[in-house]
């Protein structure tokens, strides 16, 4: 399977343990921090105010940077260098769009681990000895035939 199909499928199931009300998956954090609270027992969206939250103020709060004597927050910079790069990648032939892919990849990869673990922990609380093996032989699985799907994309290049 080529890593696009890998990334899409990771993130789906991420999402889905997510949102069927497993506290335990990597996405949590995240949505948190973005100002997104749910209920934990039936997944319902209580409030979703990025504005307040605190990854808006990271980005676009008090936090500013001087370039050129003009000062800018963190997402107006971001937004600025990104849009840059962007221009120079399109007239630049030789510009390599794996970089473009690789930050994906990375986070992907970072939530599935982090799901996978939390997973092995809760399964680990149910003190049965015969759910671990078989919850880590199928992320386990998962796992290698993400690696091998990375493998294959940034070597084939």
């Amino acid at each position: 399977m080529k890593l696009g199909g890998w990334l899409v499928m990771l993130t789906v199931m991420v999402l889905f343990l997510s949102f069927i009300g497993l506290d335990i998956a990597g996405l949590n954090p995240i949505s948190e921090g973005m100002g997104i609270t749910t209920n934990s027992t039936n997944s319902e969206v209580i409030s979703a105010d990025l504005e307040s939250s605190t990854f808006w103020g990271r980005l676009f709060g008090e936090a500013t940077f001087s370039l050129f004597g003009i000062e800018f927050t963190a997402g107006i910079l971001i937004i600025l260098l990104g849009t840059g790069a962007i221009i120079v990648g399109l007239f630049a032939r030789g510009y390599d769009t794996s970089l473009v892919i690789l930050p994906f990849v990375v986070f992907v990869a970072g939530l599935f681990i982090s799901t996978f673990w939390s997973i092995i922990m809760y399964v680990k609380d149910f003190h049965e000895v015969w759910m671990t093996p078989i919850v880590t032989l199928l992320f386990m699985g998962l796992g290698i035939g993400f690696v091998m799907s990375c493998v294959d994309y940034f070597a084939g290049r």
